[in-house]
């Protein structure tokens, strides 16, 4: 597999490939991946960028001028050998440097050639440019997201380019079993304002249906009630109980009866046209315990509570180290690939290897095998 990609998208599609097995060849510009110099405040003083190295193990890096006939003769070569093509640039690029679907497909038949766009290739989007952040804003993300009365927000991480990263890697995983069936590869073609509207259906569905805006709702859940965040006497506890028997059980626990009689919370539709003030009774009854020990008595009872952690706590919890989902290697961290295929090799962490000299690319093939069966 070749990746000509950058940034988080793109990237995050061929990890989750490298996780089970295949043999990915990332190719840099000889600036490197705009991703590299990614950095937040507190990882300046790091060597190497979190991001990048979160999104790119398991993979073998060169760079490569593809602006450079030589540059470009050297993926034509590499594509003769190729099951995947992935690029991520502005659309009409990849065309203008003679490496357009057409082109890399007339040189090999069976490429699956995957490209990911900001807003598609369109008469419109293919003139915009795209980020995470820009399209949180332009799909209507962020106009949902955040508290009432505050402005729009856009979500805490990059939620659209690593869940485009998936569709991406779902299309490329269909091309590839169609063409066991027909021997012929195909075009994969992806856009991050795509994904963050198929995200929302359900939403921008009520929309078209009812014609009203979805207002902004904090931490509730807008179609539901109680199901929030509460405070309690140390922090706060994250509470799902809206269905009627867990609604019977909350009450009873928190011990507050009188709720199920109130008439402004007899219905489903009444919780949530009254939610302030049913937040405000939960709360005065939890404000006697502490969040651990509200969470710990709701869940003991079968109960949807959580509590409201950061990473330093989600990194050493005891359920992140049963699903294993933090791993290292080498001095090198990442996030399990989430899917598990019982019957089949676990996906395993490998590190990048970075390439470099005149023969960087000499040794790829296809036919390297880098897992045991």
């Amino acid at each position: 597999m070749v990746e000509l990609a950058q940034m988080i998208a793109g990237p995050s599609a061929a990890l989750l490939l490298a996780d089970y097995g295949a043999d990915v060849l990332k190719l840099e510009p000889p600036s490197g991946d705009m991703c590299r110099k990614l950095r937040s405040a507190a990882a300046v003083s790091l060597a190497e960028s979190p991001v990048f190295v979160g999104y790119n193990r398991g993979k073998r890096i060169a760079q490569l001028d593809i602006r450079t006939e030589a540059g470009r003769e050297q993926v034509l070569r590499l594509i003769e050998e190729a099951d995947v093509f992935i690029e991520s640039a502005r659309p009409g690029v990849m065309e203008r440097l003679g490496l357009g679907a057409d082109t890399l497909l007339a040189r090999n038949p069976r490429l699956v050639y995957a490209s990911v766009s900001g807003f598609g290739r369109g008469e419109i989007g293919a003139k915009l440019g795209g980020v995470d952040m820009i399209v949180q804003a332009e799909s209507g993300m962020m106009s949902t997201t955040g508290f009432p009365e505050q402005p729009a927000t856009k979500v805490g991480f990059t939620v659209v380019d690593a869940a485009c990263g998936h569709a991406l890697c779902h299309g490329i995983l269909a091309s590839l079993l169609r063409r066991e069936r027909t021997g012929r590869g195909e075009v994969v073609r992806v856009s991050l304002y795509d994904v963050a509207l198929h995200l929302q259906t359900g939403p921008i569905v009520e929309y078209l249906m009812t014609g009203v805006q979805p207002e902004r709702s904090g931490n509730s859940a807008p179609l539901s009630a109680p199901a929030d965040s509460f405070r309690c006497a140390d922090g706060e506890v994250v509470v799902s109980a809206y269905i009627d028997a867990h609604w019977k059980k909350f009450v009873s626990l928190i011990e507050a009866p009188e709720l199920l009689e109130d008439p402004r919370f007899l219905t489903g539709p009444l919780k949530v046209i009254n939610r302030v003030a049913l937040t405000a009774a939960i709360e005065n009854k939890l404000a006697a315990r502490g969040a651990t020990e509200w969470a710990t008595l709701l869940q003991a009872h079968g109960l949807l509570a959580g509590l409201v952690k950061d990473y330093a706590a989600v990194t050493t919890d005891g359920l992140t180290q049963e699903v294993g989902a933090i791993q290292s290697m080498a001095g090198e961290f990442g996030v399990r690939n989430p899917i598990v295929l019982e019957k089949t090799v676990s996906p395993r962490m490998q590190t990048r290897k970075e390439l470099s000299g005149p023969d960087a690319l000499a040794g790829f093939s296809k036919t390297e095998q880098r897992y045991a069966s």
